[in-house]
């Protein structure tokens, strides 16, 4: 359940983030700070946000669980400036790493300034290399992220769908031992 190791303040934060529309979330985006790469670290719960309108929910949610019901994101520091990561697809109890990214402390595509960077690009194939994720820190335990989906060139940015999630900090450990592999 999203958010249950989270403390009493946290949790009030998460159900604020979860009310708000689209715009005020991007708003309340561009406040928030750049996590460090040791703050984000394990297995994080996710829920996508409000997306705008009908459509574009519908096409989100149902590009999300293409590969069964998202569980959440998890991140594995490297060094001070990169690390990796993957999405939990399943259940709970019965999750898989799938959809592997890079992650490092990077130029923001949606707001001014530097974020904490998901990307795709080198560990997958096919228009998941479209997608690109960014979060902030609302508290050490609860992220705000934007993804955004389409071409990364700037003179194209009209044509990316950028889409709210949320990560709260889960007691799960990180799967697998290893670096990743790349996903066919």
């Amino acid at each position: 359940m999203l958010g249950q190791n989270l403390s009493a303040g946290e949790q009030d934060q998460l159900a604020d983030l979860l009310t708000l529309d689209r715009f005020r979330l991007k708003m309340v985006y561009w406040e928030l700070p750049t996590p460090t790469m040791a703050d984000v670290s394990g297995e994080y719960d996710a829920q996508l946000l409000d997306q705008g309108d009908r459509f574009g929910s519908f096409l989100t949610r149902r590009a999300f669980g293409s590969k069964g019901p998202w569980v959440g994101k998890a991140f594995r520091p490297l060094s001070h400036c990169d690390g990796e990561g993957y999405n939990a697809f399943g259940t709970v109890e019965d999750r898989k790493a799938l959809l592997p990214m890079d992650t490092y402390i990077d130029y923001s595509n949606i707001v001014p300034g530097d974020s904490f960077i998901l990307d795709y690009r080198s560990k997958n194939r096919g228009p998941i290399r479209w997608l690109r994720g960014e979060l902030r820190q609302v508290s050490p335990n609860v992220l705000l992220g934007m993804g955004t989906f389409g071409p990364q060139a700037r003179r194209l940015h009209k044509l990316r769908r950028v889409i709210p999630f949320v990560l709260a900090r889960s007691d799960r450990e990180y799967l697998g031992g290893e670096r990743l592999r790349k996903s066919a």
